[in-house]
Order: structure tokens, then C-alpha cells, then sequence
């Protein structure tokens, strides 16, 4: 008996209001109680000394029942294209249940050594290949497989193609975990371990997530569910969500955390206001009115003081921490999103006029414009006295030289880069890239572009956690 699992596609707008800090939910992701998430990742650890490459047209999953479930996949596959990379063949939804074989459906393949292409002979029955792995799929939840292929391995009595493979399923504890991606269009995060920017897991949380940040400890992590009204509350030493905060109606976006992680702050852009969150009881304690559709928002520890940005109003609120009130407002740029506090002053994206304001601190007085690509988007105080910004339109990062005022050096991403992370001991940078589904690696020291990891759908936050 089969079953077959269709993708569900998200059908993106024509049009895109770039800088919008409202996500709207995935139409179905993770409503299905019966039915899990699953990543397949396809890797090769080793460079082949020659180039395979086939066609697999579809992928089954056998159940304790004996029951094969197919999922439609066309992928055309190059080892030399893959060799010591990891990439993202599919994501999609299983019955929950048990589960103890994969099955391959391969259409063609070829191999080409000395400058000349060869025909393989398929797998048989019918070009299909299996491979035993016994794993779980749990409703509601979401879970990453692996598979290692060794292309030196794969080929038979000189013709004969059957990919040699290592298939595991991700496990629980993870400890050289330290960057976490939130993925809005697949409801979930993404964990990558940072050592061989690989990754490693997928943890389920509520609908649209985007906002993402980290307790000082780096023991959790709070994920705002824009979709489902809710903050995530998340273990980082067994990747399990272990509590989750009602917002009680308000979709939450951005997050930040006061220096002592007890009091986290989210903006939430429909009803113009923001959340103040004990991360003890894990209870939304007030709000705080602010502008039209506040987007970003930073705390200032040491002035005691949070600045978060008002796209529709084109200002930035300035709240007092003891008090948490509105104690002065900002007029700055069209449509304000990503803010930084570099040194004593406040850099400020203006999305609209694709400009920064340096604002100065307690003044709060602009007192310069730097010009940089299209649409700014987020901002980040980073190495060698430099401000990163993330341009989506122009699909780019603008490295800022502040000592100058101007921009030095601009560097490619994927498209519509949001969110930025730097990893100050391997001098590297990661860039959320929305539309094209990945994380950008960016060597600082060379600014070139190191890697590209494929994550969700939508991804939007990142965060990294502290060795």
C-alpha cells in the first residue's frame, strides 16, 4: 500500500513591502497534530578524484507497517558540485510514527573521468536504491536526516551506479552548536554547528518566527512566533522547547534582553506597542506604547534606556528601563528598521532613503548621513572599528568605516540579506539571506564570501551563543 505526501508550496506576493515588520504565517506548516517536518541534507565529505552525477526523482520512507510513503523530489545531483559541502534536498511533511527504511528512486546517471562522460547502469528494480535507517518522526515536531555520500565508493564492475551512503538522523544533544537561524515560512529554527558551518539540527517552534535572542548563559533561547502570538522559550543543551510565553493576542517580532537576561523586551508592530517579559515566571508583566509598526529594538544596559524603531512613523522611541515609559522621541529617516549602538552613538537604517543617521548619545542628535545600497535592513557593530549593514535589495553588505563616515568596502550575499551574527574568534560573518533560503559566511579578514548554508524557508533572525 502507498501514500504520497505532497510539498506544500508557499505561493510568495508579487509585490513585497521590503522593510514591513509584520510576517504573516505559513498557511499550513505545523498545524498538521499528525504529521511531522523533515530536512534532508545530502553531503560529501570527501573531493571524488572523478564527477558522478544522477538524477533522483523521488524519495520514499518505509514505516514500521511496511508501508512505503513517497515524496515528490526532482534533483539533479553533482558530486563535484557538492564536495565537501552540505546541501538541502528537500523539506517536508511526514505521519507520525515509526520509520526503518529510505528508498532512492535514481532516473539517469553518468560519470566523467579524463575529460569523457560515461553512462551508468541504474540500480535495480527500476533505479531504485535503499538504505536502512531506523528513526521517529513525532507530530508537531521537526527533525533533520543526513546522508554522507562517497562517490569513489558508488560505482560497481565499472558501469553498475549504487550510491554508497551514511545515513543518521540528527541528535540530541549538540554540543558545538552556536548559530541558530529562525526559518518564518517553515516554522522552525535551524542549528548550525559553527565549527564546520554545517547543520546539524532543526527544532520546531510556534508559526512565523523571526525575532530570535540568546540569555547571556547561552543556556536559552526565546523565539517570537509572530503567527502564533507566542514567545518560544528553548534548551540549547537539548534543543527542546521547554516552555512557551502567551503574548495574549499581539504578534510578536523583535526581541531583546536586559544584561541580566530576566526582562525580555518584543515589539509588536500590529498593535504599536511593546511586550515586557519576566523570563523567571515566564509572564508578559506590561506594555509599553510606542509608534506606528515598531520593528527593531536595542537596549542601552549601561544608560539604562531601550530605542526601538517606528517604521510607520518614521521616529525612534526612546524608553526609560525603570520607569518603562516613552521619555523622548526620535524623528529620523523613511521607514526606520535596524538599529546598533556603536561606541556613544546610534546608527539607524533608513530603509527608504537607503541611509544611515548616527545619532548621538543622550543628545540624541543626528549629526550624520552615510549613503549606502538599497533598502538597509539591519545593522552590526563589528571587527576592526567597522558598522556592517545588510542592504535587501541590493543584495549586499556595507562596510561602514566610522573614523571616515563613508562606506570602504562592499561585499555579496543571497538575496534580501536580513540578519547579522559575527563569530569573533573564527573572524567570520553570517548574513540571513530571506528569499534565497541560506546564511552567507563571510571571511572578514579577506571579506570574501567562505560558504553558503541552505537553511528554511523564509529565514529571518539569527543568534549565536557564546564559547
Amino acid at each position: 500500500m502507498k501514500k504520497t505526501i505532497k510539498r506544500l508550496i508557499m505561493v510568495m506576493p508579487a509585490v513585497i513591502f521590503t522593510m514591513s515588520c509584520t510576517f504573516k504565517p505559513a498557511p499550513l506548516g505545523l498545524k498538521l497534530a499528525g504529521q511531522g517536518q523533515v530536512f534532508f541534507y545530502l553531503s560529501c565529505p570527501k573531493k571524488p578524484t572523478f564527477d558522478i552525477s544522477f538524477s533522483l526523482s523521488g524519495m520514499s520512507f518505509m514505516n514500521k507497517d511496511g508501508e512505503w510513503i513517497d515524496v515528490a523530489l526532482d534533483k539533479r545531483i553533482r558530486s563535484a558540485e557538492i564536495a565537501e559541502r552540505q546541501v538541502k534536498l528537500l523539506e517536508f511533511y511526514l505521519p507520525h510514527g515509526k520509520y526503518k527504511r529510505i528508498k532512492w528512486t535514481i532516473s539517469e546517471a553518468t560519470v566523467k573521468k579524463e575529460k569523457k562522460s560515461f553512462t551508468l547502469a541504474l540500480p535495480q528494480p527500476d533505479g531504485e536504491h535503499s538504505v536502512d535507517i531506523e528513526f521517529s518522526v513525532l507530530g508537531r515536531e521537526s527533525l533533520c536526516l543526513f546522508a554522507d555520500w562517497d562517490p569513489e565508493q558508488s560505482v560497481f564492475e565499472k558501469y553498475l551506479f549504487r550510491p554508497e551512503l551514511a545515513v543518521r538522523k540528527q541528535g540530541m544533544e549538540i554540543t558545538k552548536t552556536s548559530v541558530y537561524v529562525t526559518n518564518t515560512g517553515s516554522n522552525c529554527i535551524t542549528a548550525i554547528d559553527r565549527e564546520q558551518d554545517m547543520v546539524v539540527a532543526t527544532v520546531a517552534v510556534g508559526r512565523a518566527p523571526v525575532g530570535i535572542a540568546a540569555s547571556a548563559d547561552g543556556r536559552k533561547l526565546y523565539v517570537a512566533n509572530s503567527g502564533s502570538n507566542t514567545i518560544s522559550v528553548i534548551d540549547t543543551a537539548t534543543n527542546r522547547v521547554i516552555n512557551t510565553i502567551g503574548n495574549f493576542g499581539y504578534s510578536p517580532v523583535e526581541l531583546a534582553l536586559s544584561g541580566d537576561s530576566k526582562t525580555l523586551y518584543t515589539t509588536n508592530p500590529d498593535s504599536d506597542n511593546v511586550s515586557v517579559i519576566d523570563t523567571v515566571s515566564c509572564t508578559v508583566t506590561g506594555r509599553i506604547s510606542v509608534g506606528k509598526r515598531p520593528c527593531c529594538i536595542v537596549v542601552d544596559q549601561d544608560r539604562r534606556k531601550i530605542y526601538v524603531t517606528n517604521t510607520a512613523s518614521h521616529t525612534i522611541s526612546v524608553i526609560d528601563m525603570y520607569t518603562q515609559a516613552v521619555e523622548s522621541t526620535i524623528t529620523v529617516g523613511l521607514n526606520p528598521t535596524g538599529m546598533v549602538i556603536h561606541e556613544d552613538e546610534l546608527y539607524v537604517a533608513n530603509s527608504g532613503l537607503n541611509s544611515i543617521y548616527i545619532i548621538g548619545i543622550p543628545s540624541y542628535k543626528i549629526t550624520k548621513t552615510i549613503f549606502v545600497g538599497q533598502k538597509p535592513s539591519r545593522l552590526l557593530s563589528g571587527l576592526r572599528e567597522r558598522v556592517y549593514v545588510s542592504n535587501a535589495n541590493s543584495n549586499d553588505i556595507s562596510f561602514i568605516y566610522p573614523a571616515m563616515g563613508l562606506v570602504d568596502r562592499t561585499v555579496s550575499t543571497g538575496d534580501f540579506p536580513s540578519e547579522m551574527v559575527i563569530d569573533q574568534w573564527r573572524r567570520r560573518l553570517y548574513v540571513v539571506n530571506l528569499m534565497s533560503g541560506d546564511v552567507s559566511v563571510i571571511d572578514l579578514p579577506t571579506y570574501t564570501a567562505r560558504k553558503v548554508i541552505q537553511v528554511g524557508e523564509k529565514p529571518h533572525g539569527i543568534v549565536l551563543i557564546e564559547e
